[in-house]
This record gives structure tokens, sequence and C-alpha cells, in this order.
């Protein structure tokens, strides 16, 4: 089956006025056609009409309208797939079934087939069982039962609940199935008694979900104070990566659209507290540090970004950390100042909803509260400590680079540390500062010696010592690989795609692959072609924006669909032209920066016969340039 079956059956089998009722719009008739009032403006009369033969909806005061997906997803402010999944659960068709499973290997299918059942485990263990502690949790974190629904909070009994559905499946499948289970942590192995276990008992269980809303892991709370681990997570597989995850988001990502913001929280009661009491708009980072992949994400729905971690100095660093990775993306996020409460749920919990937004509401850019908190509260006399702090004050904008929101800070600042200089010296030392930390960036690191006095251990405490324990191998974190910028000629591709997206249809187009360098875009431009022909022409504008956030891509993507996408079908004869010209495009472009790579590494060279060598490359890139300009 196909994504492209799945839209003719929505369409085909759906009538739109039947799902328009289902998203909660009533609708009369009148004369042949079916009118019901816009959700998408302030509608007082009716003004939408709705067509079933056609497949329509159109609203005569506002203009919207369109298809089944197009309601859905102007509705819900989802993207295109996210629809399609929306409309599924709602008419009871099977999403899954639909999707292109041939890429999951068997082993991820059953690792997705085990987390689902074991959420189903554990949800209905605290929902019918009732333990006492499960209760007593709910209440004590004033959960309502809709919440604990809606999160599907659950109980994870004494007994191996998830070890005894896999010895109930066919012997065919169980002994995959239990390497699959073993692997993703859900179940352990005792070598002394040769027996598995369930990894999670007597805990409080919250499934964690990702981007789709599928369950990829958990993380869990004890019951009993004994337990070792107080919070004890999935460890990190093929299927679940902590830095790659943000709580919440299958909830909270419409809302960020609606909002145009996002808070980001520390812990997953944090994000469900904020939840409950209508900061839907709220998600909660795995672990204590934001990952590429997460940030890119945030960075596709909104650029307001409100940091409200925790207060205290982990829950700072991790604001600090947060707020330099957005900074290097060129968003200024916003710190959600909590004192003197501990999280945003003691806040809520002791000030109320008002006072936090109100917090919200005045939130400064983090970057600023930072400054503030370099300042002491005495007057500064010494120029020597004025210009220390300057120096604090170059490292913290230094993300932002010579972005003027990095220029003016440092310029008004220095007004506030009652400095003399001038703008331009400011500016002048600034820009050798970020020399400075671009070739330091590139110098080994030295590593001293340390005293054995500092090497002695801390006086023995039982949650100190604990701590070593609780961190699986598995669980280590791993370095965020760096991922080269798109090259000039990378982008000009993209760029083409999207103008004229026919031309995928065509094998010329795999041709072109061979400029690309990155692997990002080349997989996100045979997943486009993979899909061209599932998809109508009409949907490819949708299917272009919602997969491209995945690769890296989105502004890219979304630029050029606004600025270039016609929707004009081609024929083959001018679409095999296109691609031959824009083959000569990308060889030229490619050439012009291989040329300007070199020119570059001209100044870096210090022999005469290696300069020799880069003069003579040069000259034969510009006389293929010469022969491609004839």
């Amino acid at each position: 089956m196909s994504l492209q079956r799945l839209r003719e059956k929505i369409v085909n089998e759906i009538p739109i006025s039947d799902l328009i009722e289902r998203y909660g719009v009533h609708l009369v008739r009148k004369g042949n056609n079916l009118y019901g009032v816009c959700p998408f403006h302030d509608d007082t009369n009716p003004s939408m009409s709705v067509v079933n033969d056609k497949k329509i909806y159109k609203c005569f005061s506002c203009g919207a309208g369109h298809s089944h997906f197009d309601f859905v997803m102007n509705l819900q402010s989802m993207e295109f797939i996210e629809a399609m999944k929306d409309i599924c659960d709602k008419f009871g068709i099977d999403f899954d079934s639909y999707t292109n499973t041939k890429e999951k290997s068997k082993e991820f299918i059953y690792a997705e087939k085990i987390l689902k059942v074991a959420s189903t485990i554990y949800f209905q263990s605290g929902r019918n069982l009732k333990p006492e502690q499960y209760l007593d949790f709910l209440k004590n974190r004033h959960l309502s039962n809709e919440i604990a629904d809606l999160y599907q909070l659950g109980f994870a009994p004494k007994k191996n609940s998830i070890y005894d559905y896999i010895c109930s499946l066919p012997a065919k499948d169980r002994g995959e199935i239990l390497q699959t289970a073993l692997k993703i942590g859900i179940v352990k192995y005792n070598a002394d008694n040769k027996s598995h276990y369930d990894t999670f008992r007597e805990r409080i269980m919250f499934p964690i979900w990702d981007h789709y809303g599928k369950v990829i892991g958990f993380t869990s709370r004890r019951i009993h104070e004994y337990q070792h681990a107080k919070y004890m997570n999935s460890i990190e597989s093929f299927i679940f990566n902590k830095r790659n995850l943000l709580y919440g988001l299958h909830l909270a990502k419409s809302f960020i659209r609606k909002r145009d913001s996002v808070i980001i929280v520390e812990g997953n009661m944090d994000q469900i507290a904020n939840y409950k009491k209508g900061f839907e708009n709220s998600v909660a980072i795995m672990g204590t540090a934001l990952g590429d992949n997460s940030l890119r994400t945030l960075k596709s729905m909104t650029k307001n970004i409100y940091l409200s971690l925790d207060n205290d100095e982990a829950g700072f660093k991790a604001s600090q950390r947060a707020n330099r990775q957005f900074l290097e993306s060129g968003i200024i996020p916003k710190f959600v100042d909590l004192n003197p409460h501990k999280d945003p749920d003691d806040f809520l919990e002791k000030e109320g909803i008002i006072a936090y937004q109100d917090r919200i509401d005045n939130a400064l850019p983090f970057i600023d509260y930072e400054f503030s908190k370099l300042l002491p509260d005495r007057k500064i006399e010494i120029l020597d400590e004025k210009l220390a702090l300057l120096r604090q004050a170059f490292d913290l904008v230094s993300p932002l680079g010579k972005d003027l929101n990095a220029i003016e800070r440092l310029v008004g600042w220095a007004k506030q540390l009652n400095l003399e200089s001038s703008k331009d010296s400011i500016i002048e030392n600034y820009e050798n500062f970020l020399k400075d930390e671009k070739s330091q960036s590139f110098k080994p690191a030295v590593v001293e010696e340390t005293p054995h006095a500092e090497m002695l251990p801390p006086e023995y405490d039982e949650d100190y010592m604990a701590s070593f324990h609780e961190i699986d191998a598995n669980e280590m974190p791993i370095m965020d690989e760096v991922e080269a910028p798109i090259s000039r000629t990378e982008k000009t591709l993209l760029l083409a795609i999207v103008e004229h997206p026919d031309c995928l249809e065509y094998d010329e187009m795999t041709d072109l692959l061979d400029f690309m360098h990155s692997d990002r875009v080349k997989e996100y431009v045979l997943n486009l072609k993979n899909l061209i022909f599932e998809i109508d022409e009409r949907e490819f504008r949708n299917f272009a924006l919602s997969s491209s956030s995945k690769y890296g891509l989105h502004e890219i993507i979304d630029d050029g669909i606004r600025n270039k996408y016609k929707g004009i079908k081609l024929e083959k004869e001018r679409a095999v032209k296109i691609i031959k010209d824009l083959k000569v495009k990308l060889e030229r472009v490619s050439l012009e920066e291989e040329s300007d790579r070199l020119v570059t590494e001209r100044g870096n060279v210090t022999t005469q016969t290696e300069l020799t060598e880069l003069n003579a490359k040069i000259i034969e890139i510009r006389k293929k340039l010469h022969a491609l300009k004839k």
C-alpha cells in the first residue's frame, strides 16, 4: 500500500461534509449545497460552502477553501502527513498499513509493536488495578483522569507483564521479538539464574512519543524510597535517542504554530503542568541538552523561544547551552524568570496562571539576563574590571557573530559600564575577539596535570555513589555530528526542484545528484523523487515542506516555495530541457565554488611549489568555466 492510495481512500470514501462535521463544524443544507460557520475567521453568518460532489469547501468571506487535507491542516495547524494521520485516527483507518514499511527493518517494526503494547499494559494496569501508589501520585500532583488519559500515564506492576506478553506470542516470532525487547531495554536478562525480567517494575510510567505520536520509549518514577533510581529512562537504542526528542511535542506542535511561540521546560512533569494550565505550546528537553534535530524542529515551527527551565544551577547551565545553540542559528531566546520557585510546576502551583503569563510577557532576552548577572551590586570604578566585563560580554554575544543584535548590545553595555571608548573601537575589538576565538577553536586542548589532592574522592555519600550505578553504558552521551553547511550548488538544485517538481519524474534528474556532497540533500531529493508518483501535484508543496525539517532544509525549501513554486505541469520535452540546462548551471556553480575555495587556500600556502600547483588548478577551472559560458 502507499500514501497515494491512502489519499485516494480518504478523498473518495469520506464525504468532505462528514470530515468537516467530525471536526466540529455544524452544516445545514441550503439548496444543493451545505453551509456552515467558517472556523477560519470571525464568522457569524454561515459563509462556508461545502460541495460533496466536487470534494471541496469554500468560504465566500475569507477565501479559505480547497480539499479535505487543507481543511485539517489549516484548522489544526498541521503538516500534510500529520493531517492524513489525524484523519485516519478520527475515521478508524490504519495509517501505518499505508506507510512505506519496506524501509523499516523487521527489528524496528518489532520495537514499535512491543512499545505500543507495553504502553497499553502500563496504562491499563494503572487504570484498572488502581494501585494505591499510582492513585496517590495522581492526587498529589493534581492530575485529573483526563490528563492521565491524554498522557497515557501508567503503572508497571511487580510481575513481569511485558516478558509474559512476549512468551504468549507465536513461537516462530517469539525469539526475534525477545531479542528486540532486550536491545531496546524493555526486558533484561539475569545471567545468574538464566531468566528474563521486566526492566520497569513498581514504577509510575510515562510514555515518550516521537513527533507523530508513536511510543518510542519510557521514563519512569519510583514509588518506594528503597528503589535505587528515582527516575529511570529507556536506554539509548536504534529507536530511542534522548537528544533528538522533545517530550510532549506531539501534543504541543499545533499550539506552537497557532501561538507562534514555544516554552521549553526541563522535565516531563513541568511539561504536563504547563499543558494542563493552558500553556499547551510547551515541550520538555530530555536530559540536559537540546539536540540539533530538536532545535531544527522547533525552529521550523517558530522563532519565538521561551526558556523556562529549572531555577537552579543545573537548569541555568542548560538554559545557557540552549541559548547558545539558538543564537548560533540566528534566534534570540527569552528567559522566563521563575524566582523564587524551583520549576514551572512549583511556580504555577504557588503563583498561578496569571503570574506565570506575566513572567512570559515580560521575559527578557536570555542574553541580556546573562549580562545583568555579570554585573556586581556595587559601582565599578576600576578600568581593568570594566574591560574584563566587556570581554565577557563579547563571549556572550559571539554566537551571533557580527549581527547587529550583537553590535548594538555591546555598544549599549559599554555605555552601561561607563566606558568612554568609541563605537568603532568597541566593534574593532569585538571583531578581533571573534578572530581569536575562531583560531583558538582549531588549536588542540592542553591537558594539565591535576594535583593529587584534587583527585581524592568526596566524602562517602549514598546518593552520590548511587548515581554511578544509575548510568547504563548504552546511555552514555553521544557527541552531535557537525553537519556541513549547504553549498551554493546544493541550494541551486533544491530551488530548481521546488520551481519545477515535474523534473523529478525523469531519470536524468538522478545524474544531478553527483554534484551533491551532502548526504542529507541527496536523501531528501531521493525521498521526493520516490514520492512524486504517489501524490497529486497540488500536494507537492505540502510534502516538500513537511519533510524538509527532518533534513535541516526547511528555510531553503520554504523560501523556494514562496518565491519560485509555480505548480505548472511540464511537457516531457520541456522538463528534459530544464534538467539539461540545470546540469550546465550546476557544473558552473560547482566550479565557481571550487575556484573560490582554492583562492582562499592560496593564502595559506607556505612554499612556492604549493603555490604553483594551486595556481595551475585555478587556471584549469577557469578554462572550464570559460568553455561552459560559450
